[in-house]
């Protein structure tokens, strides 16, 4: 989801990418309707063959790898295929940069649940201890020590220059991953979308629980500014937050309850039953970001739903009728 529209703003920025996937789009699908394939260069394959990794990576100057299971649920379901595709895959594209005949820049993205619980009244920062629990946060976890390592050991005196990225939960239209489809493991502002296009009031399972939801082109643009900048001394091998223009993180009920009332239909959302989740509050400090990189989020919440609301509502107007192309940006 992110990496079809991290591909977008690059090719806007004039770059030619090249994008590695070991699942092919679907037909509805935000990439087929963006007509990305035809304008980028599509691989279908494993982040994990090695062989692959470094043939692309010998031919390309700067790497965004966000290649990951990102679904807490099915992490849970399929821990080794997790820890193997997060970890191991983090450790090839790592390989290939070690190996490349040519220095190049690469950013590593993560996620915030790296972190260990906090208290409602705390924000996560980079300085914090890693060390959550599940097979996604830990398989994160494992990934940033790898990371971490590479760099210390093959690219502290060399001219390759990575860093870590690490966002909240992301807003921004594309996402499919809904518990529909997901054995109940899906996002809840997916899951609010697809039961206002059916015309059902949405179930949310954890009403109470805090995130820090963030505009997923915000994320996005944090992730270009990141990768410019790495040849300073000051950002190669760091960690970065990347967070809501909101200070702490807001309530899934909150984010539901503006959902419905933008969506305008009337349906108001409903409580389901509960279902595990690895934290409570979630909060990220993002200090570093704006003082180091000079990066800050352009959208507030209620900015960030009112844009991605727009989007799901287009979408569910084009039903069953999207081509190839059909919403090019």
């Amino acid at each position: 989801m992110k990496g079809t529209w991290l591909a977008l703003m690059l090719l806007l920025a004039g770059a030619v990418v090249t994008g590695l996937d070991k699942r092919r789009a679907a037909l509805r699908s935000n990439y087929t309707a963006t007509g990305l394939g035809g304008r980028i260069r599509f691989v279908h394959g494993d982040v994990r063959d090695l062989a692959l990794v470094r043939r692309l990576v010998e031919e390309a100057d700067w790497i965004f790898h966000l290649a990951a299971e990102a679904i807490v649920g099915e992490a849970v379901r399929n821990p080794l295929e997790t820890y193997s595709t997060n970890v191991l895959g983090t450790a090839a594209v790592l390989e290939a940069l070690r190996l490349a005949d040519a220095p190049k820049r690469a950013v590593f993205v993560t996620t915030d649940k790296v972190y260990r619980p906090k208290p409602a009244s705390e924000l996560w920062v980079e300085s914090d201890e890693l060390g959550a629990t599940g097979p996604y946060a830990v398989s994160k976890t494992c990934a940033e020590l790898v990371i971490r390592d590479y760099n210390r050991c093959y690219f502290a005196n060399t001219g390759t220059k990575i860093a870590v990225a690490r966002a909240g939960n992301v807003l921004v239209g594309g996402d499919d991953h809904a518990s529909s489809r997901t054995q109940g493991a899906g996002r809840l502002f997916v899951d609010c979308y697809e039961a206002l296009t059916e015309g059902r009031p949405p179930e949310i399972l954890r009403p109470t629980f805090t995130r820090p939801y963030t505009y997923g082109l915000d994320i996005l643009s944090g992730y270009m500014t990141l990768i410019s900048q790495l040849d300073r001394e000051e950002i190669a091998g760091e960690a970065f937050n990347f967070g809501p223009y909101e200070q702490f993180g807001v309530s899934n009920a909150l984010v539901a309850t503006k959902i419905c009332e933008l969506w305008g239909s009337g349906v108001l959302w409903k409580s389901g039953a509960p279902r595990e989740e690895p934290f409570e509050y979630q909060s990220l400090r993002t200090e570093k970001s704006r003082q180091r990189l000079g990066w800050r989020p352009a959208f507030t919440l209620y900015e960030a739903l009112y844009a991605t609301t727009r989007w799901y509502k287009a979408w569910a107007a084009f039903g069953s009728n999207i081509s190839e192309g059909a919403c090019t940006i």
